[in-house]
């Protein structure tokens, strides 16, 4: 009960500031990025036990979404856009989707209706291996027992503590030496001939994710400068191309991370926190922690786009409040 006043109150409040933004007037000089991961073709595939509950976006939506984005004003733009630097009298908007999952696929055609970017953040080690993401296959072997909602979301962000290594060993003693084995399309990653063809796409750009998507904070500095490498390296072979951008998995960055990042090449850095970035980005830590908002498919889509560029919006300051302790 005491959440759900929270949360209304919560809600009640980002309206009184999203109309007092608009009264205001609008912003320029802004750079909102959104973060995708998964794509379901419709809402028929909703609740799939395939993929752990994530942001529930189908292709319909996303379709409005990047429709409402750019009646918005805003203009599209790449990695390399954002680097060579931003028009400052501007609304700049980039579209990304994190981990490399076989499905960022059914954004291909929404894309290219609207001659829009997107810049896809690929862990390497998913698309050599052929390995499902550990917390699909967590989550629905958790659902089998009879774990659901809180009690499943505890046991991931314990498990999520551990380095990837030990959590896979986990999941096999726990669920057997199949356990990462993709069931379908839905959640499995690319592989190899598909992240190439994928990226030659006009629409497509790459990003790096680590390896196999390690929280870097909780890295070795030795392990954190491979995971970034070897990414930066696996990419490279793959697709011809090093990225320039990379997403921290989980959001998790240090002034270490930024500095393996920088060292490894890479010109600008994302995380989840959810604010726009104003222009122009300054050079160093600034371009390399830019924030990024998480976009929900069972949510009004014309509140979220209102909100991803307001001035000042309470809910995104709660969930800055409670990333900064990781």
């Amino acid at each position: 009960m005491l959440k759900k006043i929270a949360r209304e109150g919560l809600n009640a409040a980002d309206r009184l500031c999203i109309a007092a933004d608009n009264l205001a007037g609008e912003r320029t000089g802004l750079l909102v990025t959104v973060i995708f991961h998964s794509l379901y073709p419709d809402r028929a595939h909703l609740g799939d036990p395939a993929l752990a509950p994530n942001q529930d976006v189908t292709v319909p939506v996303f379709r409005s979404f990047v429709a409402g984005m750019l009646d918005a004003g805003y203009s599209v733009v790449t990695p390399a856009e954002v680097d060579a630097g931003l028009d400052e009298g501007g609304r700049h908007l980039m579209i990304t989707f994190d981990d490399g999952y076989f499905n960022n696929t059914l954004a291909l055609d929404v894309l290219r209706e609207f001659r829009v970017p997107a810049t896809f953040f690929i862990s390497t080690d998913h698309v050599h291996e052929g390995k499902a993401f550990w917390w699909d296959a967590f989550s629905r072997n958790l659902a089998s027992q009879g774990i659901t909602g809180a009690a499943q979301r505890r046991e991931i962000e314990r498990i999520k503590q551990g380095a990837p290594d030990a959590i896979e060993s986990e999941l096999r003693r726990r669920f057997g030496d199949r356990v990462l084995e993709p069931c379908g399309d839905l959640d499995r990653p690319f592989t190899a001939s598909e992240l190439r063809q994928f990226a030659a796409s006009p629409w497509v750009h790459l990003g790096n994710h680590t390896r196999n998507h390690a929280i870097l904070t909780r890295c070795e500095p030795h392990e954190m400068t491979r995971q970034i490498s070897d990414c930066q390296q696996a990419m490279a072979d793959l697709t011809g191309c090093r990225p320039i951008a990379i997403a921290y998995p989980n959001g998790n960055h240090s002034p270490a991370t930024v500095k393996a990042a920088t060292d490894a090449g890479l010109r600008i850095g994302f995380t989840v926190t959810p604010k726009p970035a104003q222009l122009p980005l300054a050079a160093g830590s600034e371009r390399m922690t830019v924030g990024r908002f998480l976009f929900h498919g069972q949510r009004d889509i014309q509140r979220q786009c209102q909100m991803f560029g307001a001035r000042a919006v309470p809910s995104h300051w709660v969930h800055r409040m409670l990333h900064s302790a990781y």
